[in-house]
């Protein structure tokens, strides 16, 4: 029996549709369970040791039979699928039966052409991968319950010198992973509390620059087509740009890992991508003295998400506390805007009721029309290069509300520059736009960020405004602090796609789709939104009930 290569396991994983797929995947050629122990999984059994995360693997009778090493993205998963299905601690995550979850592998194997696959495999596929970075073969037994003669045909017949290699290696491997792990923490804990961009990027930078295995790190914002390096720590910042010269952060292999890995005569180099509420913000570097397998990448990976909910954290604070703002309105042609060519095409009124930036650099808009109804706006949105998927929310005749998938638009540009949407009003062809940034943010970097990426649009107009002192401040500041990103985005979908309004204007299952979410998973984000949202509501309400 051979067990899947790499490149096959990974392309396993894409063939999943469902998050119980994958993580059945990962729990065998990750963690080496066999279906029978999946089934007993707990997130009771989960237990960190100086940041290394361990599954305490139990019999059929209830007993630990072994403890199992738990990468940082597994344990993640099992996590965020226990949330979604609602399991408690106690509460075992996979509620069928072996035989089930062998022909959920079947299932998957039969929709990748070449690749024959089942939950056996998938266990010889984890003890291969260990044993070819260097675990000793002894470690991998007792990570998969196996008998050392089982690895036999895994095996090769090594000398003296090759064995006390590959057990100092493991050492190495294993204490590396760790420190990832704790790395990851660390800067969680080194974040929470940063109050401007400058800071995010410095204390990030020092944070990873002063790690053991690191040897420097440097964070590039994304403007436009181009970078520009806001903060570097062990090296210059020239060379943090040449290192950036020729990556295309959207161009992606179908076998490729989100960070990519560059050899240079220093070492590897790490190229993490940064996200913050969803949009490409920018880029964090690396470099490091060990190797990058897949494990590794997947620590890595958390870095940059990190640094990405502490821009997303900070940006939300500077709008929410900021005294004054600055709207900017950009004049959109139909050549640039497909709000605007819609508005032309059909001789209508198109407004803008809410807008929620979604994965993949796009934006969820949630537009109402007048003066022309339901199919001839979903056809030509359909037919729009700009536009990736549609839904009818509701039809008034001469008049629609629409979602759209927008994947190019202004309003992204000034999404990706931390700016927030006010409004979208479009009609005989042309549209306005209207942004609003913090008072104290670069006003030119925002319009240069909007124009330079569509040449057609220009600002119209920039006013300053100064927020009054309301309570609705204080109480949104207070409601962002509890939300996550995640409920906020989907509270803010529900909102606009008439999810609450009655008859409902979207189904649970159709703002799941749009959202590319399970509908578990949505029901679970959406709950919990909104008990935080009447939690801060009747919490705040209570003493100005009082004066």
């Amino acid at each position: 029996m051979d067990p899947p290569a790499a490149s096959e396991y990974r392309r396993l994983r894409r063939a999943t549709e469902t998050h119980r797929e994958d993580l059945v995947l990962r729990l065998g050629g990750e963690v080496g369970l066999r279906p029978g122990e999946m089934t007993r999984v707990r997130l009771a059994d989960v237990e960190s040791h100086d940041g290394t995360h361990f599954l305490a693997v139990r019999d059929a009778d209830g007993d630990v039979a072994r403890d199992a090493y738990l990468p940082a993205g597994v344990e993640h998963d099992l996590r965020k699928y226990a949330g979604s299905v609602g399991a408690g601690e106690d509460d075992p995550l996979l509620t069928v039966s072996p035989r089930r979850l062998q022909m959920l592998v079947g299932e998957v194997a039969d929709r990748v052409d070449g690749v024959d696959a089942s939950s056996r495999d998938l266990r010889w596929h984890f003890a291969a991968e260990l044993i070819d970075d260097g675990v000793p073969p002894r470690v991998v037994c007792a990570l998969g319950g196996w008998r050392l003669e089982r690895l036999a045909p895994l095996l090769s017949d090594p000398d003296r010198e090759a064995v006390a290699a590959a057990l100092d290696g493991a050492a190495t491997a294993l204490d590396g992973l760790g420190r990832d792990v704790a790395l990851a923490a660390d800067l969680g804990a080194e974040l929470l509390g940063v109050a401007t961009v400058d800071e995010t990027a410095r204390t990030a930078c020092a944070c990873l620059a002063d790690a053991e295995g690191v040897r420097f790190a440097w964070l590039a914002e994304r403007t436009g087509e181009a970078f520009a390096v806001r903060e570097a720590v062990g090296v210059d910042a020239a060379a943090a740009e040449t290192a950036l010269d020729g990556y295309d952060p959207d161009a992606r292999a179908r076998d490729e890992r989100d960070v990519r890995v560059r050899e240079s005569e220093r070492g590897p180099l790490a190229l993490v991508p940064v996200r913050r509420d969803d949009t490409r913000w920018g880029v964090l570097g690396i470099g490091v003295r060990r190797p990058v397998g897949d494990a590794r990448r997947d620590a890595l990976a958390v870095l940059g998400t990190q640094v990405g909910h502490a821009l997303a954290a900070v940006q939300r604070k500077r709008l929410l506390l900021a005294d004054t703002v600055v709207e900017l309105d950009f004049r959109c042609p139909a050549a640039s805007s497909f709000v605007a060519d819609l508005s032309g095409a059909l001789d209508c009124r198109v407004e803008l009721s809410g807008a929620v930036p979604v994965g993949d650099g796009s934006l969820l808009y949630y537009l109402v029309t007048r003066g022309a109804g339901a199919d001839p706006v979903l056809s030509h949105a359909d037919a729009a290069d700009a536009v990736a998927d549609t839904r009818l929310i509701e039809d008034y005749g001469d008049g629609a509300a629409v979602e759209v998938v927008v994947t190019d638009a202004p309003a992204l540009a000034l999404v990706d520059r931390g700016a927030r949407v006010r409004s979208l009003v479009a009609e005989d062809g042309a549209a306005t736009l209207t942004g609003e940034i913090p008072g104290d943010a670069d006003v030119r970097a925002a319009v240069d960020a909007v124009t330079d990426a569509y040449p057609g649009v220009s600002l119209s107009a920039k006013r300053q405004e100064d927020r009054p002192v309301e309570t609705d401040v204080g109480f949104r500041e207070r409601l962002a602090d509890r939300l996550s990103d995640r409920q906020a985005t989907v509270l803010r979908a529900a909102y606009h796609s008439g999810y609450f309004e009655w008859p409902r204007g979207s189904t649970a299952e159709e703002l799941a789709d749009s959202l590319e979410v399970s509908s578990p998973t949505l029901h679970n984000h959406l709950r919990k939104a909104q008990q935080k949202l009447l939690t801060a509501f009747f919490d705040d309400a209570a003493p100005r009930s009082e004066l």
